[in-house]
């Protein structure tokens, strides 16, 4: 094992070298990648009381991640790889130079990370429908007549929409923040160490907690019928929070430590000298970060996308991003090329963008295939919508599925937005489409002539 030692009249170790270098790129893109919200700042209050490094040990256990993800990131150079990488390869570099960090850093990274975010999309619209679905079958067998429209619970004359922006909904990660506080508070207390599949079940059941206190919250919200917007609305989303959520970490926690975690170092331990192992190794790392570094490009310019795709009767536009338009008086129609590994971009993100609000989205079967359907409002303007994946062989909107088939290469994959002014057109245009299997396999000369 090769050590660096370097010596000078100012003790600059190489591990601050490096370390400076890593900064000067997180100051780059961290900035503009990150997220600024409460939870982001609550995470990066909480990074100073858990962070504290094992000095009498080091540690490889990054390596093979760190060498994975980067080598995704060389041939992905795009945010998320960058990002995932670069965490890697500055937790190899610290245990590897300083001392082992506890599991619950990269946890709390991740967690206030966009990283987070994308995985918690993929499974927001089935949660949200499933939700309102349970409290609408929970109040019509307690003799409260209410039915379940997707994501609205109608009550009476009273309509109750179950929203990505809903408080409650938003407090997830929140509540796996607040997890973690509690459970390096019992650490410190203990002297007990939780290993990190004990520390993932505790963030999984956090979770399964946040998605029960939303359940109690809507009930509650829509059995009283108390509207957003008022001081009750409020109160109810903390009181749930307190008693679902942070009450059964409080209590849960700390036998947990007591059953399952292990013992830390009761007898101090002389300190192993801090310098850079295998710097050959961190030297590569660090040159392979700073080529993806100048070499970031967007997701979409990395899926492959075909402009052979006509219409007939619609009018065609080329967008960034491989996007296609086609429009006419009856119908608009988006088909956007998408990959396994790319982020959730459903039409919410860029309808929203323009003005829109999202109502009534649900899960239909039209044309023999499942899909998405939503209203989309602004002002006097409603338009009706629907969107799924499609590769010409298989429809649906589950992400594992489509997902799937597209990492085993099973064709390139679409994200459908069919846009009507009414509900009647929308079904027409969706089993239209149907019926021309738009995306069937035709092979071009070079002239772009059929053969």
């Amino acid at each position: 094992m090769l050590t660096i030692q370097l010596k000078t009249p100012y003790k600059v170790q190489p591990v601050a070298i490096f370390g400076l270098a890593y900064l000067v790129l997180a100051l780059w893109f961290v900035p503009g990648y990150l997220i600024w919200n409460a939870n982001l700042v609550m995470g990066l209050l909480l990074i100073p009381y858990i962070c504290k490094a094992d000095k009498t040990r080091y540690s490889l256990r990054y390596l093979l991640p760190a060498v994975l993800a980067t080598g995704l990131a060389v041939v992905l150079p795009v945010n998320t790889l960058f990002f995932v990488a670069m965490l890697f390869v500055v937790l190899l570099l610290i245990e590897n130079s300083i001392g082992r960090m506890g599991d619950s850093l990269l946890l709390l990274i991740i967690l206030i990370s966009p990283v987070f975010g994308h995985f918690t999309r993929l499974g927001e619209f089935p949660v949200r429908l499933w939700l309102s679905e349970r409290v609408a079958d929970v109040l019509s067998a307690g003799g409260i007549p209410a039915s379940a429209a997707g994501n609205q619970i109608v009550l009476g004359n009273y309509e109750f929409s179950v929203d990505p922006a809903c408080a409650g909904l938003n407090m997830l990660v929140t509540s796996v923040l607040i997890g973690l506080f509690v459970l390096n508070w019992y650490q410190k207390q203990s002297g007990r160490m939780l290993s990190f599949k004990w520390l993932a079940l505790l963030c999984t059941l956090t979770v399964a907690l946040n998605v029960v206190c939303n359940f109690f919250r809507i009930l509650l919200l829509v059995a009283f019928k108390i509207m957003p917007g008022t001081f009750l609305h409020d109160a109810v989303g903390i009181g749930c929070l307190l008693i679902y959520v942070l009450a059964p970490l409080l209590l849960g926690i700390k036998p947990l430590l007591v059953w399952f975690g292990k013992a830390g170092i009761a007898k101090p331990v002389t300190e192993q000298k801090q310098g850079i192992r295998y710097p050959f190794l961190h030297i590569a790392l660090l040159a392979a970060m700073l080529f993806v570094a100048s070499h970031l490009v967007k997701a979409d310019t990395l899926v492959a996308s075909t402009n052979k795709i006509q219409l007939a009767g619609y009018q065609k536009k080329q967008l960034d991003g491989g996007i296609m338009k086609f429009e006419n008086k009856d119908a608009l129609i988006y088909l956007k090329p998408t990959a396994f590994y790319a982020p959730e971009h459903d039409p919410m993100i860029c309808w929203v963008g323009s003005g829109y609000a999202f109502k009534s989205i649900r899960r239909e079967t039209i044309g023999g295939h499942g899909l998405y359907t939503a209203t989309l409002v602004k002002n006097t303007d409603r338009i009706y919508a629907a969107w799924w994946f499609d590769n010409g062989q298989l429809k649906t909107v589950n992400q594992f599925t489509w997902r799937w088939a597209a990492a085993k290469n099973d064709g390139q994959f679409y994200l459908v937005n069919v846009n009507a002014s009414s509900p009647q057109k929308l079904k027409q245009k969706i089993e239209e489409l149907t019926v021309l299997d738009i995306f069937k396999k035709k092979s071009y000369k070079k002239n772009g002539s059929k053969k």
